[in-house]
This record gives C-alpha cells, sequence and structure tokens, in this order.
C-alpha cells in the first residue's frame, strides 16, 4: 500500500510540474526588414520571466536578453536570425523552462534568369551580350518558387506593360532584367542581373525543317527520371547545377530517350541535349 501512495505522489507530482513548464510559440519565418514575437501559450501568470537565446549552429551557452521580461518577446529579423529562443520563469518559488523555438530570416534561394537559346540566338561571350536573329524569339525565366508574387519585367527600365508571369519571351533588343518576390515576403523585392539582347545583322531566319520534331521532356518535375520524345537527332546530354557545374552526362544508345536522375539532388538544373550540329538547352526540376 505504502508503494502505490508513493508512487501516485510521484505521478502526481511530476505532472504538476510539467503542467506549470511554460509553451511558446511565435514568428519563426521571418521576412527581411520586419519584426517578429513569440509568447507563452495559456493564461497562467508566472511571478517572473526571462528570455534567453542562442545560435543553433554554435556551443554557446544560451545568453539572457536585456529587458525581456514579460510573457512576449518582440526581436528583429536580423539580430535573431538562425536564433534559438527560450523563456525561464519562477512560480511560488520554483523554476521552470520553456520549449525552443527557432527562427529563419530570408530562408530561400537567391533569384535567377534561365533562358533556352535555339540555333537563332547564341551567347557572346566577349560583349555579354545574346545575339538574336532578326525576328527570332527566344524564353526567359525566373526560379519559380519561391519567386511566385509581384512579377515585373523591365525592358531598357521600363515596365513592360502586362509582363507579370515568371516567364517572358524575347523578340527585340534591349536589356532585360525582372523584380519579383516569394508569396511569403511579398513586400522583399529581388531584381535579377540584366540581360542585353542585340539583333545579330549577320544572322537571317531559315526556313523551318517540317520534318524536325520538337524536343519534349517528361515528367518535369521528376523524381527519379525524365524521357525526351522526339529525341531521335540527339545523341548526347549534359545536366548542370545553376551555376554551370556539370553534374552529369552521358550518349544515347539504341534509341534509350531516357535520364536516370536518382544520383542527383532536389533542386532546379539546366539540361544541354547536343548532336554534332546544335545543341538545346532546357530547364528542368528533380523533386
Amino acid at each position: 500500500m505504502n508503494r502505490k501512495i508513493l508512487l501516485l505522489l510521484v505521478l502526481f507530482f511530476g505532472f504538476n510540474c510539467n503542467a506549470q513548464a511554460p509553451e511558446i510559440s511565435g514568428d519563426t519565418m521571418m521576412c527581411p526588414y520586419t519584426n517578429g514575437t513569440s509568447s507563452i501559450i495559456g493564461a497562467l501568470q508566472y511571478d517572473s520571466y526571462q528570455w534567453f537565446y542562442k545560435y543553433w549552429f554554435t556551443s554557446d551557452d544560451f545568453e539572457a536578453i536585456t529587458g525581456a521580461n514579460g510573457p512576449s518577446f518582440t526581436y528583429d529579423w536580423y539580430t535573431y536570425d538562425q536564433a534559438l529562443l527560450k523563456v525561464v520563469v519562477t512560480l511560488n518559488g520554483s523554476t521552470y523552462e520553456s520549449n525552443t523555438i527557432q527562427i529563419d530570416s530570408y530562408a530561400w534561394s537567391s533569384m535567377f534568369v534561365m533562358y533556352e537559346l535555339g540555333d537563332s540566338a547564341y551567347f557572346d561571350s566577349d560583349t555579354e551580350t545574346i545575339m538574336l536573329c532578326n525576328g527570332a524569339s527566344f524564353e526567359i525565366s525566373i526560379n519559380d518558387p519561391p519567386y511566385d508574387s509581384s512579377i515585373t519585367w523591365y525592358k531598357d527600365g521600363v515596365a513592360i506593360a502586362d509582363a507579370n508571369d515568371s516567364s517572358y519571351l524575347i523578340a527585340q533588343a534591349g536589356t532585360y532584367q525582372v523584380s519579383a518576390a516569394p508569396s511569403f515576403c511579398p513586400n522583399s523585392l529581388s531584381n535579377s542581373l540584366p540581360i542585353s539582347v542585340v539583333i545579330d545583322p549577320n544572322c537571317s531566319l531559315q526556313t523551318p525543317d517540317v520534318t524536325a520534331a520538337p524536343v519534349s521532356i517528361y515528367p518535369n518535375p521528376a523524381i527519379d527520371k525524365i524521357s525526351i520524345g522526339h529525341g531521335n537527332h540527339i545523341r548526347n546530354y549534359e545536366i548542370m547545377d545553376i551555376g554551370g557545374k556539370s553534374i552529369q552526362s552521358g550518349a544515347f544508345e539504341n534509341g534509350h530517350y531516357q535520364i536516370d536522375l536518382n544520383a542527383i539532388e532536389s533542386g532546379i538544373y539546366i539540361l544541354k541535349l547536343s548532336d554534332d550540329q546544335t545543341t538545346s538547352t532546357h530547364k528542368i526540376i528533380k523533386q
């Protein structure tokens, strides 16, 4: 009987301690130049409060935050980026410690633009411009996600009317740029690097070869492999990251136009397809 009573007392004491411990919740994803707030959940009032922080990637101890002595704490996006927060409270002479939460700020990739140049356009590394045949066009796009909000394309510094999609078709000479923001931080606009396009005076469009079928890539996004449709004129492939680093390459053999993606991490890549005379580039996404 005494053992049962002792066990009940231990269980009651443990439950009572846990019931007094505070639980905090708050803003963990911070947009640039904003403030967030974390607070104790529930109506229980404690005798004292002290908030602490540390950066998750260090082995430092938690440090008391000067002036953070209430049931809630408001913090800025810059100082507490990648910080762990907790609060220590007292009640009736006993001390209790809350759970921890982690703050992230500006936690998304930088903006970049991608484009596919066919036979009617090429990049001139000497002038760092795209040379385009008169009457031709090519598509340029941004990495969406995360830049899926407040999209505006510009030509020569002037906003292009109704150009608010993640991609834009360029058919004229000029300097092109795009601004956009993630939907979760719509006021955090980023600008792409400018792309200069010049009409090539030595280029004239040829009559298209109606027997050449366009290339299709499916599925895209893909999980483990992609297939190349109408690829009988393609011999080689190369997969590069957005910085131009070669990740994987190979050749198509025996009419087998598939590429295994299991060795590639999730992300956005550039797929280059080529034969002896032509090369095309395509954006692919590995999930």
